[in-house]
């Protein structure tokens, strides 16, 4: 598998967190996945599964570091019992083609979180609550 990340929270462009990926390589700007996204009301969000209702992102391609750097953002640590989130393997659907790549869910930490995101999209969450 090459190293594809789908980002859908502060990662994606215009967000808090997007210069973790500025020297990455953008696959496709707008795509999804199956899942929920909530709302941790820490200024990000969490993806939960569901195979009915859709996550949309953005979908990198990220070399060892940058994926280690990520991780470190998002305190995963596959060695840790307890994360805010877990890396797994999802197919990720594009306007062409479904490519599995890495994504971040939601980890012990944040389970409680049940603050839904209608759209699925954080970007336009946001655009909807600041205006």
């Amino acid at each position: 598998m090459n190293n594809s990340l789908f980002v859908y929270g502060t990662l994606r462009k215009g967000e808090t967190n997007q210069h973790f990926l500025t020297k990455a390589t953008l696959l496709s700007a707008s795509c999804w996945v199956y899942g929920e996204l909530h709302d941790t009301g820490f200024g990000y969000p969490v993806l939960k599964g569901n195979q009915t209702k859709k996550v949309w992102g953005e979908l990198y391609e990220v070399n060892l570091e940058q994926l280690k750097q990520i991780d470190q953002l998002e305190e995963y640590s596959p060695l840790n019992e307890t994360n805010e989130y877990i890396r797994v393997v999802q197919p990720v659907h594009t306007e062409t083609e479904m490519i599995d790549a890495y994504l971040y869910v939601v980890g012990d930490k944040l389970l409680e979180c049940e603050s839904l995101i209608k759209s699925g999209d954080w970007v336009r969450y946001l655009s909807d609550n600041r205006n």
